[in-house]
């Protein structure tokens, strides 16, 4: 493929892509608005006791009725390849290792290999997306206008864009602050993305090998 090829289809592809930009660990997309993404931990809701079970509910339902903002709860699954941990595994078996070593390590090996060939391993992400929207869309270009006037074009919706991400922290930031103690009530541990953990996400998003639906 050649570089006209390859920049046609880079091209094409953008258009499809709502996400404009991702600046200072937020993300913007093309229409004008602004999202952070908030990486939460998870428990296992079967393995708790019935009153650990009404308290995580409880607490839930606390953070729910707290909020006076929209927000998105995304659950990804995707299938994790461990052949590698594998292989780690089997070259930790030395002959300076005690039997009993070897065979504990024998027996969980086998175990690991047992449990790739019969299961899918999936691995769950779960995100909370906070939106910020200014109310109106950020202009677009037009292409029969003149240099000049494309440089000037430019130049301000730089300066757009950069009030667009500092109103976005003013609205954005206390909304964080209060999912995040909303979330240690509920035992789980929150993190914002930044701006590279970000672009990981979309690129696995728009990249969905492995990827599991529900």
């Amino acid at each position: 493929m050649d570089k006209n090829a390859r920049a046609r289809a880079t091209s094409s592809t953008q258009e499809h892509i709502e996400v404009k930009d991702i600046i200072d660990d937020l993300v913007i997309t093309k229409s004008g608005s602004v999202a952070m993404v908030i990486k939460t931990s998870a428990i296992n809701f079967d393995l708790l006791a019935e009153y650990e079970q009404d308290s995580k509910i409880y607490a839930f339902a606390g953070l729910v009725n707290s909020l006076n903002f929209r927000i998105q709860i995304l659950i990804r699954t995707r299938r994790i390849e461990i052949t590698n941990y594998l292989d780690y595994l089997k070259s930790k078996r030395t002959d300076s290792m005690s039997e009993g070593l070897k065979k504990q390590l024998d027996i969980y090996t086998k175990f690991i290999n047992k449990l790739i060939v019969q299961n899918d391993v999936l691995e769950k992400t779960f995100l909370i997306i906070v939106p910020y929207s200014p109310g109106a869309a950020m202009p677009g270009t037009n292409i029969f206008e003149s240099r000049k006037n494309k440089e000037e074009q430019q130049s301000s919706m730089a300066m757009q864009t950069e009030q667009l991400i500092e109103k976005a922290k003013i609205f954005l930031y206390p909304k964080r602050d209060h999912i995040l103690k909303q979330l240690g009530r509920m035992g789980l541990t929150g993190l914002q993305l930044n701006s590279k953990e970000l672009l990981s996400e979309l690129y696995t998003i728009y990249n969905p090998e492995g990827e599991v639906n529900e």
